[in-house]
């Protein structure tokens, strides 16, 4: 009996270490070693749902609490943990709260290490029709709209180091930091090795990832073993991108000046992985802290394939294809189809008539409005394509610096006028009319566009404040696709743009 009580301590104490340390399948197979022996104990009941909750494993976890809560009603620890756990299990059917995810995220920044669960929705992993593309995430069923389609925790996550005072401040990632994201890469391939080695229950999902062309697989897992997941799998990632996207569509300049980048941290996330790059995405990935959120960037049918931009959105067919060269692939989605097959001498015409649209608003104001109707029509004139096929990017900046340009001259009409043109070049369709505003099909959702539209509900609001309502709308479900969340829109918009009198 002595020895009984020695070995239960014993196993107690170390499976209490064991959990401290993140070795949660060694912890758990301690606690299950001290039921066998004492089929009630309470300490070896909490101990083991403390590391299925460490190890994501949700459903068995309440299990378990229920049972120490029935046994031990007394025990407030496993009451707080109970309730805890039911809200992973919320979060797990999409039931997120997104408010409280982003005071978590700014509570804890620089180091956003989220105490939340994944979401899987209506989609599933499944082979390419082109089998040379591998898997892909698809819909399981007809989706809109804005739609929640996945929310992951990172499966390991390397967030920078705030400790120098004297590191230059990142107005994206919201924190000091002299590391850059290759040393972030390096101490990512760390952690996520001794996760591994910690609890190789979690190594099948790590293992299914792909390792790249040529990989020669091994039964050991070490550090060439992570470091190929790592180079085609992992993401870097603002800590809270809504801060991001706003910077990135009112000066976008400033952030090709960051020598650090947009993206101030780097993990690895296993169903995002499987999500294959387009161009013209039908998908809008964004970040709370290290939880990643992907909702859908237009209706989309089931048993499409989601995809979603890898890289930034060039204008140029060439330069995109060589930035995706590190990825093994060429890019075949419409838009890199369509100028593929354009004729160069349309290619070059469009560049000098850009060249001629960055002249004149350098020397001209928001007066001569006519003379660059006239160059975005020229402009429009050199694309093969319908704007629904092939958006035209190269209308973004001029369209969105004019529209600047006229809201600064108190000339509202223009400013709807320019701002329905931009996003018509972007695929938009829409009906526009007195009293309405309506979108009918969603084209590219660049960062400006809600920038934009937030400058035509502001002119509207001069000349037609019927649609007001009509146009926050149509930007509120933007800022939600864009942010992954649109519980900050007014806040946001409030921030940025003036608030309409009456």
């Amino acid at each position: 009996m002595q020895a009984k009580s020695t070995a239960i301590i014993l196993l107690l104490n170390r499976c209490h270490a064991r959990n401290v340390s993140q070795h949660y399948d060694a912890a758990l197979a301690d606690a299950d070693a001290v039921l066998s022996l004492s089929p009630q104990n309470e300490k070896a009941i909490f101990r083991a749902s403390r590391a299925l909750y460490g190890l994501r494993r949700y459903e068995e976890c309440l299990a378990r609490l229920a049972e120490l809560t029935a046994l031990y009603p007394a025990n407030l620890d496993a009451r707080r943990d109970l309730d805890r756990c039911k809200l992973r299990l919320r979060e797990k059917t999409g039931g997120h709260d997104f408010a409280a995810m982003l005071d978590e995220a700014v509570h804890k920044s620089p180091a956003p290490d989220m105490d939340r669960a994944s979401y899987i929705g209506p989609v599933e992993v499944r082979q390419c029709a082109i089998r040379a593309h591998g898997r892909g995430l698809f819909t399981t069923k007809a989706v809109k709209i804005g739609e929640l389609l996945l929310v992951e925790k990172a499966f390991s996550v390397a967030f920078p180091d705030s400790d120098d005072i004297e590191a230059p401040y990142d107005a994206v990632t919201g924190v000091r930091s002299s590391k850059p994201l290759q040393e972030l890469g390096a101490e990512l391939a760390t952690l996520t090795l001794i996760k591994l080695r910690r609890n190789p229950s979690v190594m099948k999902d790590f293992a299914s990832l792909y390792p790249g062309p040529d990989a020669q697989e091994h039964a050991s897992v070490d550090d060439d073993f992570v470091q190929r997941r790592i180079l085609y799998n992992a993401f870097a990632f603002p800590i809270l991108p809504k801060d991001f996207h706003w910077r990135a569509s009112h000066s976008p300049d400033s952030l090709a000046a960051d020598p650090r980048g947009p993206n101030g941290c780097i993990g690895m996330w296993i169903q995002a992985s499987f999500i294959n790059h387009s161009c013209y995405p039908n998908l809008r990935r964004s970040f709370i802290g290290d939880m990643m959120i992907f909702r859908a960037q237009k209706d989309v049918p089931a048993d499409t394939e989601l995809k979603f931009g890898y890289i930034a959105d060039f204008e140029g067919y060439a330069e995109r294809q060589e930035s995706l060269e590190r990825y093994g692939f060429t890019c075949v989605c419409s838009i890199c189809e369509c100028q593929r097959t354009t004729p160069a001498q349309k290619i070059q015409e469009r560049s000098m008539i850009m060249q001629g649209i960055i002249h004149s608003f350098e020397k001209s104001t928001a007066t001569d409005i006519d003379d660059y109707f006239g160059l975005l029509k020229r402009l429009d004139q050199t694309y093969v394509h319908p704007p629904r096929k092939e958006p035209r990017r190269a209308f973004t900046i001029p369209c969105a610096n004019l529209i600047t340009a006229c809201s600064q001259d108190k000339m509202p009409n223009q400013v709807v006028r320019l701002g329905v043109t931009l996003l018509r070049a972007l695929g938009f369709e829409m009906n526009v009319a007195p009293t309405v505003f309506e979108i009918t099909h969603w084209g590219l959702l660049t960062d400006e566009v809600i920038t934009v539209l937030g400058d035509m509900r502001t002119a509207c609001g001069e000349i037609d404040p019927s649609v007001v309502q009509q146009i926050e709308e149509v930007m509120r479900m933007a800022y939600l696709v864009m942010a992954g969340e649109d519980v900050s829109f007014e806040a946001a918009c409030g921030i940025c743009k003036p608030k309409l009198e009456g």
